[in-house]
């Protein structure tokens, strides 16, 4: 069998929950791996929040965080790390212009974590064990140009919130509403950021064609992965637009997804 990239988004795919990685996702993935398969994690997660799972998966590969604004590999000081930014004159001019439709926001950078406004209910999204929280305006704290950007509307502004996006940036930043519970979160960042552009990146890294490319996600921000992945994955938790692109629809992430369609394209390994 010839050579295979394998991507894995975490959150909705390999995870149970937000916190926990199967004992058979485990087994199987690390089974995969002695067949001599390339493996790497595929998130929007910023690197100390995926740190833990990629060492229980014990890889040694590139990790792709912030759904591709950054690539990086934690044991190879010569691989060439990839960064997107967003420049912070755009992020000023959002709060000058319509701060008064957002109620809290953040970006990081690295380790660095950014927090308009201090708020418990903010934190499970920041992940900020391990992190350097600064907090304050961003016209005081915020310096450099953060991989990404994080806006939190008030429950009747998020609409009005993307109006603006959508005529003051467009081509300039992208951004996505994460939908489903979070409808007053919106995420920038910029046109060339996404797990598919990572996912090519790392498969000439790799030298390893498209073809036998298998990507595995689940939301809204694993659509342009699944859909250019030689073997794109939906989970059956996996949102209708990600359904639609992807070649196979494996179990849920309760139902261990990830392992089931590996055993079985690998001729049941374990």
């Amino acid at each position: 069998m010839d050579k295979h990239f394998i991507l894995i988004d975490l959150d909705g795919t390999a995870l149970y929950d937000w916190e926990t990685i199967t004992d058979k996702t485990i087994d199987t993935i690390n089974d995969i791996k002695k067949l001599g398969h390339e493996i790497c994690i595929a998130t929007g997660r910023p690197y100390r929040s995926s740190k833990v799972f990629y060492d229980k998966l014990n890889l040694k590969t590139p990790i792709i965080n912030y759904n591709g604004a950054l690539i990086h590999h934690p044991y190879d000081t010569h691989f060439d790390e990839i960064t997107r930014e967003i420049n912070l004159y755009h992020i000023l001019k959002v709060f000058d212009d319509i701060g008064h439709l957002i109620e809290n926001a953040f970006c990081e950078y690295y380790e660095d974590i950014y927090l308009y406004k201090a708020c418990e209910d903010i934190m499970p999204l920041i992940h900020p064990e391990g992190g350097n929280l600064i907090l304050g305006s961003f016209k005081e704290t915020l310096h450099i140009n953060p991989n990404g950007f994080i806006l939190l509307t008030y429950p009747d502004t998020y609409k009005a919130v993307e109006d603006y996006l959508s005529k003051h940036f467009r081509g300039i930043l992208n951004f996505r509403n994460w939908g489903g519970d979070y409808p007053q979160i919106i995420e920038m960042y910029t046109p060339e950021t996404n797990k598919g552009n990572a996912m090519k990146l790392l498969s000439s890294y790799f030298k390893i064609s498209l073809t036998n490319t298998i990507a595995f996600g689940d939301g809204d921000n694993d659509y342009e992965m699944i859909k250019d992945a030689g073997i794109g994955v939906a989970m059956e938790n996996a949102v209708d637009k990600v359904k639609k692109v992807a070649k196979h629809i494996t179990l849920s992430n309760k139902e261990n997804g990830v392992s089931h369609f590996l055993s079985q394209y690998f001729n049941d390994i374990k």
